[in-house]
């Protein structure tokens, strides 16, 4: 007897909604200094590592081979059980054609491929969220079945293996021993949003990891699916969530901080068109109702997250990070220049000038001054000494081996420090 059943699993497109967050990298600036005695240089020219340090700072190294299961498999399987084993040993390894032979009672057949497959892609949600169009075809009589097995994935093996070599190297520049569960996770977020820009036109799928770590774009998809497989990596307990927004399909994630389940959603956290360097924290560790204002899910699904101990991240914007403090620029308070201290949350205001594109150098933080025309301006860390020290619109700051790098009308300039 041959019966043939044919099952796809199609992977979803998700799209982001755009927002306007600000102005885009523009080029250069003429020179024009007053009131401090600094030199402004063109660094048009300049080849730069990075416009972000954390964008490119992998660390060249061997990576951890793919966590897949370390066994043999046998010639046939019997039970239930066995025939998940199986798929998951093959999905795990990324392979596109294969064959199962069971032997029992095939009276149910169907429903017994489509709950071992199931149950085995679930079992890990990377492979569960890279997973695309799937072939099945089976012979079968009373107790034997010929399962043949034709899967397509979002990435493959090889380039899965660039995933895990980046994303070690990656995780080899912080020490997770010494990180609580809130710096992973702040960790993660930042470096995802700040080295990706959210766009659909990619060489590699859009909705993978692979594409968001390899080309530093991609989609919803792609950012939660690394976002996953990173701070898996720093040992937080996290799933990978699939619902819907206004504008159709999304992905995100549940991580659990502290014993405590939060939404993560680090592609709204990235501004839209891509800001270079500015990390958004709105949904950054927030519980179900709300992000459940704009985002829904099945619910029963998932862990209840229900505690809103990370709010005070929502205030954040143009965020520049030392030694346990955040100097920010606050969305509540009209932008003004803020400083937190993430240990405990409290916030002082710094000045009355309205910030953005803040960094930092030793003792001094640089900014664009909204107050001000824009300008760029210093002041110390402690609030003390503020000044202006270019006359004209800058933005995108960024600090690279030892000089400040900041864009105007006329260009790259930067500014040694």
């Amino acid at each position: 007897m041959l019966k043939r059943i044919t099952f796809l699993v199609i992977a979803i497109v998700l799209a982001k909604p755009i927002y306007d967050f600000g102005s885009q990298w523009l080029g250069a600036a003429q020179q024009f200094l007053k009131n401090n005695e600094v030199t402004i240089q063109d660094a048009t020219s300049d080849v730069l590592s990075t416009v972000n340090s954390a964008k490119d700072n992998i660390v060249s190294t061997a990576a951890d081979t793919l966590v897949t299961m370390d066994v043999d498999l046998p010639d046939s399987v019997q039970t239930l059980e066995e025939l998940e084993d199986s798929f998951y040993y093959y999905l795990s390894r990324w392979e596109t054609n294969f064959e199962i032979h069971y032997v029992g009672s095939t009276s149910d057949i169907e429903n017994l491929i489509q709950t071992a497959v199931s149950q085995a892609a679930s079992r890990d949600h990377y492979i569960l969220g890279h997973l695309a169009d799937r072939k099945i075809e089976y012979e079968y009589n009373s107790f034997d079945a010929k399962i043949r097995v034709n899967q397509t994935y979002l990435t493959n093996l090889a380039q899965e293996q660039i995933v895990n070599e980046k994303v070690a190297g990656i995780l080899a520049t912080v020490s997770p021993d010494e990180m609580t569960d809130f710096q992973k996770v702040k960790f993660v977020n930042d470096y995802i949003v700040k080295s990706t820009a959210y766009s659909t036109e990619t060489t590699a799928s859009a909705h993978s990891a692979y594409a968001v770590l390899q080309e530093h774009k991609g989609v919803c998809q792609g950012y939660a699916l690394l976002a996953l497989k990173m701070l898996q990596g720093l040992g937080v307990e996290t799933q990978y969530v699939v619902g819907e927004v206004y504008t159709g399909g999304h992905a995100w994630n549940l991580v659990k901080v502290d014993g405590k389940w939060y939404h993560l959603d680090t592609t709204w956290n990235d501004p839209t068109p891509d800001r270079q360097n500015v990390v958004r924290y709105e949904y950054f560790l927030i519980d179900d109702a709300k992000i459940g204002l704009d985002h829904t899910w099945i619910q029963a699904d998932y862990p209840e997250a229900s505690n809103s101990n990370f709010d005070f991240m929502a205030q954040i914007d143009h965020a520049y990070e030392q030694d346990g403090l955040i100097y920010y620029s606050n969305v509540d308070d009209n932008n003004i220049l803020y400083r937190m201290d993430v240990s405990t949350g409290d916030s002082t205001r710094l000045t009355d000038s309205r910030a953005q594109f803040i960094v930092g150098f030793g003792d001094w933080l640089y900014f664009s001054n909204y107050s001000n025309g824009a300008y760029l301006s210093k002041i110390r860390t402690d609030g003390t000494d503020e000044s202006i020290l270019y006359h004209d619109e800058v933005n995108n700051l960024f600090v690279e081996d030892g000089y400040l790098y900041f864009s105007t009308d006329d260009g790259l300039k930067k500014m040694e420090l």
